[in-house]
């Protein structure tokens, strides 16, 4: 068979290509036996010293990384006012807890997430146009605005909890400041040398008493460094994320002082001390900070606790009752580790004059990124050969490598926040909802999309995996190759059960039985068009799933009874009234707090975007049929331009303030949030009953 393999030429900026024309027998070589590759294990420890700790985040990534520095902005330690606006009639201090009302929707039971909406059954807690509303919400005939909280313009209410008399309201600020820029050129104005650029941000938790719902009482105030990442509530004790990145401190420094992370309460800052900084000694470690602040949201006179991690760029955080799990993806490419895992796994396929020019290029004068380019064309030039099974075989275990997950365990007891142990699975995680901790395992479930290899050796397929995580996170039982070729699209763990969604031309549904840790298997699968982006348990053999078909949202009811044969037994996909634009869209795909559902009222509920504006679709739901029972939506007929055109207030005016956010139900009453407004309907009829305009 007739090659035209590559001969190189070593340049700065390019390499020629010679073509000569070379026979060659075809390489029989039997396949090399592949054993797994095991991750490194990296230590996690502190500092030496602050000096120590400047020198690690100076240290220039050894990766294609975009880290920088996360000073803080704005100084800590300077209290910020905010403004309470009061309406002093006489209130009702009933927190009606003996009503019944819906709770935020949360993945674990016992970890409280956060949400723009709270509600204890009497009263309505909402964040919406950078204030913080109380509502007298219950009845709703007398529901009004008992009082308001207006922040200071540079900030962003992110999220709020309820803890009986306490409101804890997380806050993401926004600062701007010039950094003079170091150059060395004389002929640049200093007008172009000045830049404001915006700093690093710091994120605040404000803690008010509530007792006197007209006149909430703020009394303590904390403040971290970062960006807000995330948060939890567990009993009394509030968890807040942020994340901080790393300014080139050769490009943008006002001096050459060392950074101290530090910590703020009610206005009295303090340095983090060097036991509570960690470091992950991995070679290709980000220079991100991940701050974790605890607090006792019902004793403020209880130490607040702060602890700063470096173990690399977080990406998706799941929380159980005992730990916080935080990954980073890695896909960082480093030229010498694939150089090695190419000779390893691809070379023995190939003839040995893809190994003689593999051995020419590393002794050209080339930079890595060059050498990368040419390696895979060499690759390229010769893998037509091999067959696709052979491909996907070393594709898998080489992307492995690349595509991997660092799971850190970080435990939490009682406000403490103790770093436990690291783990890596192959590939990547698709949301809070791919983890689950169940009787001291964790359950993971990750797509390798092999795209590092496909540059080599081109028809590389996805595939998914399902993984068991001891307690120290190692790996203890695995399923893998789950429907080669497609992506996870959404998981759901149901006790020793997961069910799991995949997608590229249809939606294949697993049930997947973990009750053996060690020996994951899949029970049943059932293959129908669209995919599905969220699971939520309808009961104990039968799941809700939110997802799209045709650009339409479906919402679909499954039967799980039999685990070997589940089925879809009823759907329904929102369509336009019109032909002219074939989609819709609901933020509950993404979003699973915009999801409400109540099996004992048969309630489904989720925001619906339509014709360009966003509706709550209200759906009777049974354990055998979804339908539609009404529409409820917060733009009033004074809004409409004509009967066929949509309202000033939609998507397509660029008026996003009408458009439904959250759904919640106190006693028989609905209530729908948008930014403009708060409605009440009939939950029987839909009929309105009242609403409340947020200003």
């Amino acid at each position: 068979m007739n090659k035209i393999p590559f001969k190189l030429i070593g340049m700065a900026i390019a390499v020629v290509l010679v073509s000569t024309a070379i026979y060659y027998a075809v390489n029989t070589q039997k396949q090399k036996s592949i054993d797994t590759i095991p991750y490194a294990q990296y230590k996690v420890q502190n500092f030496g010293s602050y000096d120590d700790f400047n020198s690690f985040l100076q240290e220039s990534p050894s990766s294609f990384s975009s880290d920088y520095l996360g000073g803080s902005g704005e100084s800590l330690g300077s209290r910020t006012d905010d403004v309470v606006e009061m309406n002093l009639e006489e209130k009702s201090s009933d927190t009606g807890m003996d009503a019944d009302y819906s709770d935020t929707n949360i993945q674990e039971l016992g970890v409280d997430e956060p949400d723009i909406v709270k509600t204890d059954g009497s009263y309505l807690y909402v964040i919406s146009n950078a204030k913080l509303y109380i509502i007298n919400a219950y009845p709703p005939e007398n529901a009004d605005i008992v009082s308001t909280v207006t922040f200071n313009e540079s900030y962003a209410p992110q999220n709020l909890f309820v803890n009986g008399d306490r409101i804890a309201v997380i806050i993401q600020s926004y600062h701007y400041r010039d950094y003079p820029l170091k150059i060395q050129d004389d002929t640049i104005s200093s007008d172009v040398i000045n830049s404001e650029w915006m700093d690093t941000n710091s994120v605040y938790i404000y803690v008010y008493d509530i007792s006197d719902r007209s006149n909430p009482v703020s009394i303590r105030e904390v403040q971290m460094e970062g960006y807000y990442s995330n948060a939890r509530m567990i009993n009394e004790y509030v968890y807040v994320i942020s994340t901080q990145y790393r300014y080139e401190p050769v490009l943008y420094a006002e001096n050459e002082s060392s950074y101290i992370p530090k910590i703020s309460v009610d206005g009295v800052a303090e340095n983090i001390g060097l036991s509570d900084i960690y470091y992950m000694d991995a070679p290709t470690t980000s220079k991100t900070l991940t701050n974790i602040v605890s607090l006792n949201i019902l004793d403020e006179t209880e130490e607040v606790n702060a602890e700063v991690f470096m173990i690399g760029d977080p990406s998706i955080i799941y929380v159980s009752t005992g730990n916080i799990y935080i990954t980073s993806v890695s896909y960082n490419y480093d030229y010498t580790l694939m150089n090695d895992l190419i000779r390893d796994y691809v070379l023995p396929y190939l003839p040995n004059e893809a190994t003689e020019e593999i051995e020419t290029l590393d002794e050209l004068s080339l930079d890595e990124y060059q050498r990368m380019t040419v390696s895979e064309w060499i690759i390229q030039n010769y893998a037509d050969d091999m067959s696709d099974e052979d491909k996907q075989t070393v594709a898998n275990q080489i992307a492995t490598q690349y595509e991997k997950t660092i799971i850190h365990k970080i435990n939490i007891d009682q406000g403490a926040i103790t770093y436990l142990s690291q783990g890596t699975v192959p590939g990547s995680i698709n949301n809070q909802f791919s983890m689950s901790e169940y009787d001291g395992y964790l359950r993971v479930a990750s797509t390798v999309h092999g795209w590092m290899m496909k540059s080599y050796l081109s028809t590389i397929q996805s595939y998914n995996n399902m993984y068991v995580l001891d307690e120290s996170l190692s790996i203890i039982g695995q399923l893998e190759n789950i429907a080669v070729g497609e992506q996870i699209y959404s998981t759901r763990f149901m006790d020793s059960i997961c069910y799991l969604v995949t997608y590229e031309q249809i939606d294949p549904f697993f049930v997947i039985n973990l009750q053996d840790p060690e020996h994951p298997m899949i029970l049943g699968e059932l293959k129908i068009p669209g995919f599905s982006t969220y699971l939520h348990p309808y009961d104990e053999t039968h799941v809700i799933g939110i997802g799209q078909e045709q650009n339409l949202v479906k919402v679909s009811l499954f039967d799980v009874q039999d685990v070997a044969n589940p089925q879809q037994l009823s759907t329904y996909q929102i369509q336009q009234k019109t032909e002219e634009y074939y989609w819709s869209y609901s933020s509950a795909l993404y979003e699973h707090k915009a999801f409400l559902f109540d099996k004992e009222k048969q309630l489904l509920v989720i925001p619906v975007s339509v014709d360009y504006k966003e509706s709550a679709y209200v759906f009777d739901i049974s354990e055998d049929e979804i339908a539609l029972k009404g529409i409820i939506t917060h733009e009033s007929d004074a809004d409409k331009i004509d009967t066929n055109e949509s309202l000033k207030s939609s998507y397509w005016m660029g008026d996003y303030s009408y458009s439904i956010k959250r759904s919640l139900y106190i006693e028989d009453v609905l209530y729908t949030i948008s930014d403009a407004m708060i409605k009440m309907n009939d939950l029987v009829t839909l009929d309105e009953i009242a609403r409340i305009s947020l200003s």
